[in-house]
């Protein structure tokens, strides 16, 4: 195994043989002399019945069965997608034992592998064909805005266990890959439209051909929906979102073992927005984003037992976000702020109050005489604390280019090797964020290998090295072993250690918001600026270790499928601390330990029945603050039953909730009921799905450190959704 960095040592010798250990792995897949391949299905032959047990390849880079990889790995289809009438992504993602999915707003989806800090949900990697969907400027994953329709989706592989160890810091506690199908695939031409309760309304088609040794298809996809009923915020239910897509996946054979595969995608986005941490506002703070993604995929097998990918992509997130406001003059005196951090909740009270009273009248007249002298250049406290209005924005402009060449090796069909090194530049523009234009750059080296000494053990050892112009070098190592008890059963132990590199936001800050057309001038100018925040370059990662004891049955001849699983995961170095006014720092203080169990049952019980479920139990605890507690439930999961009445009508169920303990958190529960029925027109294939839902619980509440919580409703518990689709 190789050697591990921990906290704290970070010397040469220590860097030095982490990166030998790596290279050493990842250079055997060149060096070794080759033999015959063994045999390993492709990775789309997931349901193959060919193979005792699914294929995934996210958890290592490999295509591995179920009973070989050293995870918990939930599969989610097209097929249980469209089945069950579930309309979202995030929504999808409720079926995953432990996923925490809360919408604080119709624009705005929280989702935490096991919870903690809902208010940064950001210790889970998101992948989409194996590109990351994180933003740089705040590692956050904007989710009605990914680059993906659902009709183009044709499956979610979920690693529920930290995977830093095949993909590096931000796959902390899991990782979620968005597959898209492949366009040899897919049908020649297909339209859908869909239209349902809360203004939800869609409209996708895709269109596919072949041109020489290339398959291709375009998707074009329009999502709108007006969000929530009733927010408890200022600016109230202002929350609707409307998202143009279009993608264009390319596949072709260039002969000599070798092929390429190009992805594009343009997305256009705006979201209503009805409240910003700006108590001045006066109008909404909508957002529009605008998003162009190229990618490409190049992969030659050298030899039948040795394939060389070289994959690169680039990103450039454009976000406009600019509204009114009406703050106090006082705010653009830079001597005010120093004044306020030293009495920090003096400005909350006045804000709240509109008086200088505190109750003491000595220390009212201390405060008055500073304030008279500190705001004389606004005409003192008389003219500090009157308003002067102009537009502010948070404008930004985020962009990614990595390049990573990946090396699978089978030496034999007891061991095969995969490893690789990657390059990535990211940066984030924005004059209000960082005073114009910063960036990083991250290196890094991964190595997996998967040997089988007996026919029924297998062995899982690997490690991911970075090294980020951010900070210090990071080392996630996995070290796993699967036995086979029979042909049904498997048991797996895992051990491994995951982290999470500051983000451009935390370290390199400088928030400042800056207001134009000053009315009336401030100072004599028409411009003012006032300084919130600054980063902390002295942050280190977030770190978890993580045990796991699985246990995993599959019975093809009950049609039943069960994974289960023990864990204790200890987080520590977390960097959980708000950046509030009255907490203008933020520290690698935090830690809080998640243990608990995991169950996911798939059974066909009887001809035309389909089922599953899922439940998670989970303990937080040593919490080093409430903000950790978020987003946690005690108890959480699903149930879903489909019937297929006659070849052509299907009635599916679904109940899924949690019992929401964390901290300003409330418990949810929701039931849908689908029915489906598949059609002709004409000689054209077709489907119609309607959806009825039932909200058991229709407030939501979030937790956010300004207000304490804010609750988002409906006006009523039932809703019903619809979808048509035709394909020729």
């Amino acid at each position: 195994m190789p050697a591990t960095h921990r906290p704290g040592h970070s010397s040469t010798g220590m860097k030095t043989s982490v990166a030998t250990a790596l290279a050493s792995l990842a250079m055997t897949s060149i060096a070794l002399p080759q033999r015959g391949l063994a045999q390993q299905p492709p990775a789309e032959d997931i349901d193959s019945t060919e193979f005792r047990y699914p294929v995934v390849i996210t958890p290592t880079r490999l295509r591995q069965s179920l009973s070989d990889v050293p995870a918990s790995v939930t599969v989610i289809t097209a097929d249980t997608i469209r089945r069950y009438g579930i309309t979202r992504i995030e929504e999808a993602l409720r079926l995953v034992p432990g996923m925490a999915v809360s919408r604080a707003s119709g624009n705005d989806y929280r989702v935490n592998y096991h919870g903690t800090d809902a208010t940064n949900p950001r210790r889970l990697n998101v992948l989409i064909d194996g590109v990351s969907a994180y933003r740089p400027g705040f590692s956050r994953v904007d989710w009605p805005l990914l680059p993906v329709a659902l009709e183009d989706v044709d499956r979610i592989e979920v690693t529920r266990d930290p995977n830093s160890a095949a993909y590096g810091p931000n796959s902390m506690m899991a990782v979620i890959n968005i597959l898209t199908k492949h366009p040899k695939d897919v049908d020649q031409g297909m339209v859908s439209a869909s239209v349902g309760s809360h203004h939800e309304n869609g409209a996708t088609a895709r269109l596919a051909t072949k041109l020489g040794a290339t398959h291709l298809y375009a998707t074009a996809d329009n999502q709108r929906d007006s969000g929530y009923d009733n927010i408890t915020l200022r600016g109230g239910a202002h929350d609707s979102t409307r998202v143009q897509r279009l993608n264009l996946r390319a596949e072709t054979d260039l002969g000599a073992a070798s092929s390429l595969e190009l992805q594009a995608a343009i997305v256009d986005g705006k979201r209503d927005v009805g409240y910003v941490q700006d108590v001045f506002q006066i109008t909404a703070p909508d957002i529009k984003n605008t998003e162009t993604l190229l990618s490409g995929k190049w992969t030659r097998a050298l030899s039948s037992n040795h394939e060389l990918q070289i994959r690169g992509f680039h990103d450039k997130l454009s976000t406009k976000q600019t509204w009114l406001t009406c703050p106090f003059k006082a705010l653009f005196v830079p001597d005010f702020r120093a004044f306020i951090l030293e009495n920090a909740s003096l400005l909350a009270h006045i804000i709240d109050t509109q008086t200088l009273s505190t109750g003491d009248p000595m220390r009212d007249g201390q405060i008055a005489t500073q304030l008279n002298t500190i705001l004389a250049p606004v005409g003192g406290v008389f003219g500090g604390f009157l308003t002067a209005c102009g537009a502010t924005n948070q404008n930004m402009i985020e962009t990614r280019t990595q390049l990573e060449v990946q090396d699978t090796y089978v030496v034999s069909e007891a061991l095969r090797l995969v490893g690789g090194v990657g390059l990535r530049y990211q940066s984030a523009d924005s004059d209000t964020y960082f005073g114009g234009q910063v960036g990083n750059t991250v290196r890094w080296l991964f190595g997996h290998a998967e040997y089988r000494p007996t026919s029924s053990t297998t062995l899982n050892v690997g490690g991911y090295g970075e090294s980020n112009s951010l900070g210090r070098s990071t080392f996630s190592p996995r070290l796993a072993v699967n036995y086979h008890l029979s042909e049904d059963q498997a048991l797996r132990a895992v051990y491994s250690q995951g982290t999470r590199t500051p983000d451009l936001g935390e370290v390199k800050s400088n928030w400042t918001e800056t207001v134009t057309g000053l009315t009336p001038l401030v100072m004599g100018s028409s411009t003012g600026r006032f300084h919130f925040y600054d980063g902390n370059p002295n942050l280190t990662e977030e770190r978890i270790r993580s045990l796991e004891l699985g246990y995993l049955l599959m019975v093809r001849s009950a049609g039943l499928t069960l994974d289960s699983r023990l864990f204790d995961d200890r987080l520590t170095q977390l960097m959980s601390a708000t950046t509030a006014l009255e907490t203008l720092t933020i520290s690698n203080s935090g830690h809080v330990r998640l243990t608990g169990a995991e169950t996911q049952l798939n059974w066909d019980f009887a001809p035309r029945w389909s089922s599953w479920l899922s439940y998670a139990f989970l303990l937080n605890r040593e919490a080093s603050t409430p903000v950790e507690t978020t987003q946690y439930a005690r108890h959480s999961g699903g149930l879903g039953l489909s019937h297929a009445l006659t070849n052509d009508w299907r009635l599916s169920l679904a109940s899924y909730g949690s019992t929401g303990n964390g901290y300003k958190e409330s418990r949810y529960a929701r039931t849908d009921l689908s029915a489906s029925h598949t059609f002709r027109l004409g000689t054209l294939p077709g489907s119609s799905t309607l959806v009825v839902s039932y909200l058991h619980t229709p407030v939501v509440n979030t937790y956010l450190y300004s207000v304490g919580a804010y609750q988002s409703s409906y006006n009523d518990r039932l809703s019903l959704h619809g979808t048509v689709r035709v394909a020729f």
